[in-house]
C-alpha cells in the first residue's frame, strides 16, 4: 500500500469492526436455528457508516470484518479476527474512507477478539492487548489509534443479528501534530456466515 497503511475496528476497529452478545438469558449464535460450531466463520458487514468522529471526521461506506467461532455456549460467545480480516473502505481515493482533510486509509493493526457478556453488550479486545488501528491520511501521514476495549449491544431472535458501537473513544498511540488527540468510534453491522451471505441469529 505504499505510503497508507492498511487497517478494525476499530471496529475497530475497528474500529473496526465490531459484534456480537447475549441476553441475560442464555443466547447462542445460529444459522436457521441450530448453534454454530468452533470453528465457523463469521462475517460482520455494515448497516451504515463507520465513522471516527474528531477534528476531521472520518467516514467509511463499508466494513468487512470476518473471523472466526472459538466458543459459542449458552454463557458465552467468542469470536476471534485475525490481522488482515477487517476491511474499512470508502469513497475516496483508491476505496479509501473521507474526511473533511480527504481521503483516509483506515488500518485495524491487531487481531481483534469480541466475547459477549450479560445485558446484550458485547466487548471487543485486541485479544489481550489494545484494539489498534491507524488512520493515514493521503499526503500527510499516519496517526495511530489505541483503545483498551470497544464496547456495544446487540439484537436478540432477528435476522441478521445487528450489533450497535457508539462513541466509544481512542486514544492517538503515535502520530504528528495534525493528529486529533482522540475520536469516537460509531458502527452498526449485521452478522453472517457461509461467505457473508448466510444470516445469523442469536436466540
Amino acid at each position: 500500500m505504499g505510503k497508507k497503511l492498511i487497517t478494525g475496528c476499530m471496529a475497530i476497529v475497528a474500529i473496526g469492526a465490531l459484534t456480537i452478545a447475549p441476553s441475560a438469558s442464555a443466547t447462542t449464535l445460529t444459522e436457521s436455528g441450530v448453534p454454530l460450531k468452533a470453528g465457523a466463520s463469521v462475517t460482520y458487514k455494515n448497516t451504515g457508516f463507520w465513522s471516527f468522529l474528531g477534528s476531521f471526521n472520518v467516514s467509511c461506506s463499508s466494513t468487512d470484518l470476518t473471523g472466526t467461532v472459538v466458543v459459542n455456549a449458552t454463557s458465552i460467545v467468542k469470536v476471534n479476527i485475525p490481522v488482515g480480516n477487517s476491511k474499512l473502505t470508502g469513497t475516496g481515493t483508491s476505496e479509501d474512507c473521507t474526511s473533511a482533510l480527504g481521503s483516509v486509509g483506515v488500518t485495524v493493526n491487531s487481531q481483534t477478539c469480541i466475547e459477549t457478556a450479560a445485558g446484550d453488550v458485547v466487548k471487543t479486545t485486541g485479544c489481550g492487548a489494545n484494539v489498534v488501528f491507524t488512520l493515514t491520511i493521503t499526503g500527510t501521514g499516519p496517526c495511530k489509534y489505541s483503545t483498551a476495549s470497544i464496547s456495544g449491544t446487540f439484537t436478540t431472535n432477528e435476522s441478521p443479528a445487528s450489533e450497535t458501537v457508539s462513541e466509544q473513544e481512542a486514544k492517538l498511540s503515535e502520530g504528528g501534530f495534525f493528529c486529533p488527540s482522540a475520536g469516537k468510534i460509531n458502527e452498526k453491522t449485521d452478522t453472517y456466515t457461509t461467505g457473508g451471505t448466510t444470516p445469523l441469529t442469536f436466540s
